[in-house]
């Protein structure tokens, strides 16, 4: 099954990959080129090794400019830490133009101290078409590093856009969230599942890419339900 999964979103990435480019209009994401390694086929673990378990109710938040913010004085780590007192935000390592490539190159320097870790990163990625099979293996080998320091993973998927996207095709973002989300479901990864927030388009945007406060707020909403259901320990 997870073979036959795993070869289904594959398929459904390539025919993204190959579909036309975006672009045109206003440069809303000029600062979105996509640079950087993927990763390869995750290797084998050589021997079977039990990590030490974090604990606690901390947290640590990995994005682009989405994750970073909104418009606001408050960025959406502090939406969370204000939404969920009972978990601790020890560290944002969001970055506008953060493509998933560019974090997973850096990850494994990244220092980190929370029990769970989330990632935004790969809307941009998905834009730009990038190559499925290591767009997929990225977050594999990510999500496995995470899990042998003992942390617990989480994905939030990708926020939605009305385009255009210099060099790149938001209608991309549909097929490759999916895909995202069928990996988090065959790894039993936690995942937040922005797809499914209500969206009202360009109204709910900065610009034809940025959530604005009330829709960014949204998604942060249903990051912190994930963070509930995963840690019901955590919840004031």
């Amino acid at each position: 099954m997870r073979h036959s999964l795993r070869t289904t979103s594959i398929s459904i990435l390539a025919a993204a990959a190959l579909a036309a480019c975006g672009g045109g209009g206003k440069d809303e994401t000029s600062d979105y080129a996509l640079t950087g390694t993927y990763a390869a086929e995750p290797a084998k673990p050589a021997a079977e090794s039990k990590p030490v378990p974090v604990e606690g109710c901390t947290v640590e938040m990995y994005g682009d400019s989405i994750m970073a913010g909104n418009g606001s004085a408050e960025t959406p780590a502090m939406t969370l830490q204000r939404l969920r007192p009972g978990l601790q935000i020890v560290a944002d390592h969001s970055a506008a133009g953060t493509t998933l490539s560019m974090l997973y190159a850096s990850f494994p320097a990244s220092p980190r101290t929370a029990r769970y870790v989330v990632i935004e990163n790969g809307v941009i990625d998905a834009w730009q078409g990038v190559a499925p099979q290591p767009f997929l293996n990225t977050y594999s080998v990510m999500v496995e590093r995470l899990r042998s320091e003992g942390r617990v993973p989480v994905l939030t998927g990708f926020a939605r856009q009305t385009g255009p996207i210099k060099g790149g095709d938001a209608s991309r973002r549909d097929p490759y969230d999916a895909v995202v989300k069928s990996f988090a479901n065959e790894s039993g990864v936690a995942f937040a599942d922005w797809g499914d927030v209500p969206f009202n388009g360009a109204a709910d945007l900065l610009d034809f890419v940025h959530p604005n406060k009330g829709y960014s707020d949204r998604l942060i909403e249903k990051l912190a339900e994930t963070l509930d259901r995963i840690a019901p320990e955590c919840v004031q």
